[in-house]
């Protein structure tokens, strides 16, 4: 594995593979020395923990080498991100989609493929989730991939322009969060001004000297005006001086940058701006799913007949048992009800996210017993596209079973009794009503999800550009139109998959689809039901399809645009990246961000293919180089002092907030206490006084009348002197009881100038 005490090229491309295949770094020298002795190979040399650790960050540098390269070399990249919470740190996996070369052929001609391929550009943390920090980290991550391939020798042989970047990038693809569409304004902004800049960069060069020197100038004359003047500058340190001089040539650049784009023909100028927006498909349908549950759950109501039961947390069942009947009323209030919450209930009892707790494994010996094999339960405790709709279908299918299994966990038991969400499982699963909704939610997934789901994640799915879906989400929308106008394309006895479905294709779940058309005549309310959800899913469909609209930027794109912007279909990529983050995490708790992404990185973008073709001995022997200044220079502790300066202004800001806020509490307090209060409504009505002078009446009644209406619903002169009225001839009516109420409060309720209540 060495020569001359140095490990070989191939030992080094052996232990970055074993890690891409989740072998701890101290085993790996374990790996190598019990693989060999099973071939018969006698290895002699050993690799040390940290030697394996530093080869590994060799893998990351040479990723972000490569990605540069790729970029560059195919002409046009998409970008996709994604963002969750870990241990109450932000973390975000980012990705870029492009042509990348065959490093089979020949590397000073490479062949492109012809349909881009996602490569991975890493998890990274973040301070907090605003747009403004999203686009910073993408930024600063570009920033130092470009740093670390111009310092590289094939950078140095090749040098490339980080603003390049901008240009190249065409669009965007994440999910439909308004943080995330503010992202991209954002970013397609700094691309503008990036374009600005280059031009200018360019223009500079062929400008003619005299031309240059008056922009200088005056850019030269208002950093010394900054500075305070001549003396202000020269105080400054070299460093400053050198950061500002900079920023003053960028400001020329871009003025010239934007020169020369208003030069360009429309043509040349829409080219130079294209970036086209993208929502995740599996986004658009599970948000589909919850606004078909919101406006079921109104259908109860509006109908006027029962909805389904209340599923009461063990607080509120206790409440409703021994409490007032206003404190029962309250708890069912507060109760949620329906098919996603049975849903959500079954899954902690047979699919607990916590191995240690659940009836999963019990479930699976006792179906092991009835039917003959085990199956898992939908794992609704944690967030899958499409659990709850498969959770119902589990469900009805075997709806004897899970009734008669819940019995069984109560025997069992030596008590014999079931738990507050045992029994909850159990009554919902004999409540006629949410029974109604379980039907619905698998009626809608065999109609609509799953096929919707085969064309969007089926085998040709990668091939497919997100940007070419909009007929297919007209075909959704208008399946959803069709079953609202005959719901007995799904309800009635001849119902079937070619006009029930929406591809025409036989049922994902046939048996599903009969366990519902056979409680058909025992759900009254199913029709009325169905169609309320396949309307609210429609009015999702149409919301979350906006990007698609006659009238939007993907309709008037060309097909050689869109394939310039080609998007996968789902943000699959980045969620899956940050879920394996979470586990690694969790069964490498010691392990670095920066050692996940090298592995992470060198697998997911087939890296080593691209060292054995790209990078010579030179290269090689700075890769060593860099790794070891990464593993020396203390990234991760860097990370956290980020974080903790971040939350420490986050906590200062919010202290000062809740200063200033009891300041103005105080000072409205104060106000109040020094009213006069008007006691006669004749005088009231017949001199009123003016607006300001009404509201310090109202709040001095506000402080012990909680009939007064808030200051937002009073937005009329007329309006805040009947309201006045009304609290005086209360007060009048019964000071002694509203002072009574008043005092025995042990807080003050005022209202703030932002209309809002608050309790001091």
């Amino acid at each position: 594995m060495k020569e001359k005490g140095i490990i070989t090229d191939k030992a080094r491309e052996m232990v970055r593979e074993l890690a891409g295949c989740n072998v701890p770094i101290a085993h790996v020298n374990d790996v190598v020395h019990a693989v060999s002795k099973g071939l018969g190979v006698n290895v002699a040399d050993s690799i040390d923990k940290h030697s394996v650790s530093r080869i590994i960050l060799e893998g990351k540098a040479a990723s972000e080498i490569q990605l540069v390269h790729e970029i560059h070399e195919s002409g046009n990249i998409t970008l996709s991100g994604d963002g969750t919470t870990n241990k109450h740190i932000n973390f975000e996996a980012k990705h870029g989609a492009m042509r990348v070369p065959d490093y089979a052929s020949n590397p000073s001609n490479p062949i492109l493929s012809t349909i881009p391929t996602q490569r991975f550009f890493g998890i990274s943390t973040a301070t907090d989730h605003k747009s403004e920090t999203q686009l910073r980290g993408w930024v600063d991550l570009l920033d130092r991939m470009y740093k670390v391939y111009n310092s590289s020798p094939l950078g140095r042989r090749k040098p490339l322009n980080p603003l390049e970047f901008a240009r190249l990038a065409t669009g965007m693809n994440t999910d439909h969060a308004e943080d995330q569409k503010k992202l991209f304004r954002l970013f397609r902004e700094w691309k503008e001004a990036c374009e600005r800049e280059m031009r200018g960069e360019e223009a500079i060069l062929s400008a003619a000297l005299a031309d240059l020197i008056p922009l200088l100038w005056e850019e030269t004359e208002r950093n010394i005006s900054d500075a305070g003047g001549r003396e202000g500058w020269e105080a400054l340190s070299a460093d400053i001086r050198e950061a500002r001089e900079r920023e003053a040539y960028r400001r020329v650049c871009i003025r010239l940058g934007q020169d020369e784009m208003d030069k360009l023909t429309p043509d040349e100028r829409r080219y130079a701006a294209l970036f086209i927006w993208g929502g995740c498909c599996m986004h658009k349908e599970m948000n589909s799913v919850k606004g078909g549950t919101r406006a079921m759950a109104a259908f109860w109501d509006e109908a006027g007949v029962p909805g389904p039961m209340k599923f009461l947390n063990r607080d509120n069942a206790a409440a409703a048992n021994l409490g007032t009947s206003a404190a029962r009323d309250r708890a069912v209030e507060v109760s949620q009800c329906g098919a996603v919450k049975l849903t959500t209930l079954a899954g902690h009892v047979l699919a607990h996210k916590d191995k240690k707790k659940g009836q999963q494994d019990s479930l699976q010996v006792h179906l092991q017993l009835t039917i003959g094999y085990m199956v898992r339960f939908p794992d609704t405790s944690n967030t899958r596209y499409q659990s709850h709709c498969e959770a119902a279908a589990e469900l009805l299918v075997r709806l004897d079973f899970y009734r008669e299994f819940m019995l069984v966990i109560r025997d069992l038991k030596e008590k014999r009794t079931l738990t507050n969400i045992e029994l909850n499982v159990y009554n919902g699963l004999h409540d006629i009503p949410t029974l109604t909704e379980l039907s619905v939610l698998v009626l809608y997934s065999q109609a609509i999800s799953h096929p919707y789901m085969r064309q969007v994640r089926g085998p040709d799915a990668a091939d497919c550009n997100l940007l070419d879906m909009g007929p297919i989400h007209d075909n959704v929308k208008a399946h959803c139109q069709a079953i609202i106008d005959d719901p007995d394309l799904l309800m009635s006895p001849e119902a079937s998959y070619e006009r029930g479905s929406m591809d025409g294709k036989v049922w994902e779940r046939t048996d599903a689809v009969y366990a519902v058309l056979y409680l058909v005549p025992s759900l009254p309310h199913l029709r009325g039901a169905l169609v309320a959800f396949f309307s609210g899913a429609l009015e999702t469909w149409n919301r979350f399809t906006a990007e698609y609209a006659p009238d939007g930027l993907i309709a008037s794109t060309s097909a050689t645009e869109r394939q310039r912007a080609f998007m996968p279909r789902t943000n699959d990529d980045n969620e899956g990246r940050l879920g394996g983050w979470r586990r690694r995490s969790y069964h490498a708790p010691s392990m670095t961000l920066d050692q996940h992404n090298a592995r992470e990185m060198y697998k997911k973008n087939g890296t080593g293919a691209f060292i054995r073709s790209c990078l010579g001995p030179e290269d090689r022997k700075w890769l060593r180089k860099r790794a070891r200044e990464e593993d020396s220079s203390g990234i991760a502790r860097q990370r956290r002092e980020a974080q903790a300066k971040a939350n420490q202004a986050n906590i200062e800001k919010k202290r000062k907030a809740d200063v200033d806020r009891q300041a103005n509490q105080n000072a409205k307090r104060a106000r109040i206490d020094g009213v006069t209060p008007r006691l006669d409504v004749a005088s009231i009505q017949q001199a009123p006084g003016t607006i300001e002078e009404l509201d310090l009446q109202l709040e001095w009644h506000r402080r012990h009348d909680p009939m007064v209406p808030k200051k937002k619903d009073l937005t009329r002169k007329i309006q805040k002197i009947e309201a006045l009225v009304e609290a005086v001839k209360r007060y009048n009516t019964a000071p002694e009881v509203l002072e009574t109420s008043h005092n025995a409060d042990s807080t003050l309720r005022v209202e703030c100038d932002d209309d809002t209540d608050s309790d001091i």
